[in-house]
């Protein structure tokens, strides 16, 4: 069964190689596919370089789900059973790859999203609130990012009567079956496009799990989506699609 990383990349030439290099391909077959969303930098050049990637380039600027649309278009086209979506600004560490595959593997989920808040979770059950004050414990996550991220995902289950820990994460993984479904459907080239592909998949009944990674702010990383104008977004579109998909009826 081939495996395919599939790494939307933005003026992150930097960041690339040490990407590439925690990554564990288990797989003989598997690959890692890389798209320059038409950066300004060497992302490209660095790309290429890089063992067992194949790495393609907008020619201009797709958005990040416009890129992530043509990432699951390539990885159909190199007969990928499954992927796995890793940014390539580092924002989930690649070494917890693994836990998002071997709950894919298992056969009975279609989509399985590598949750920085479930581990947030884990966490603070295990050792308290308290422990939300040590940086390093929550992997240097900021404040406003972490409590942000949470506020926006009780809201969006409030309005939509879902029950997912989060619809805003990058690690995302796929069976081939839900990347077809992913490709028959438009979704957003701005950075709502996880949240809306969860819940049209959520609605479409395709079978979502969620499994707990760790937030990674420790390598010099950051989310390129400014919060505020995302969160703005995110609600505001939230209310769309509660009007649209009747989701309460679900």
């Amino acid at each position: 069964m081939k495996t395919c990383i599939l790494v939307p990349a933005w003026n992150c030439c930097h960041l690339l190689t040490p990407m590439v290099e925690r990554l564990e391909l288990k797989g003989a077959e598997d690959e890692i596919i890389v798209v320059d969303d038409a950066s300004c930098d060497e992302t490209f050049n660095v790309a290429a370089s890089l063992p067992r990637v194949h790495v393609y380039r907008n020619e201009a600027n797709l958005g990040y789900g416009g890129t992530s649309q043509r990432l699951y278009q390539l990885a159909m086209e190199h007969n990928a059973d499954f992927t796995v979506n890793l940014h390539g600004d580092l924002g989930h560490p690649p070494e917890n790859l693994p836990k998002v595959l071997e709950r894919l593997h298992q056969g009975d989920v279609d989509i399985v999203i590598g949750s920085r808040l479930i581990f947030i979770q884990e966490m603070v059950e295990k050792e308290g609130w308290l422990k939300l004050l040590d940086a390093k414990a929550r992997h240097n996550m900021p404040y406003n990012r972490l409590f942000g991220h949470m506020a926006l995902t009780v809201m969006q289950n409030m309005i939509l009567g879902t029950s997912l820990h989060s619809f805003h994460e990058g690690m995302r993984g796929c069976n081939r079956a839900a990347v077809k479904w992913i490709l028959e459907h438009e979704f957003p080239s701005w950075y709502e496009y996880d949240m809306m592909l969860l819940i049209h998949a959520y609605k479409a009944g395709l079978r979502i799990s969620e499994v707990g990674v760790p937030p990674n702010y420790i390598d010099n990383v950051h989310s390129s989506a400014p919060p505020i104008k995302y969160g703005m977004h995110t609600l505001k579109n939230t209310w769309k699609i509660r009007s649209s998909l009747n989701l309460d009826e679900t």
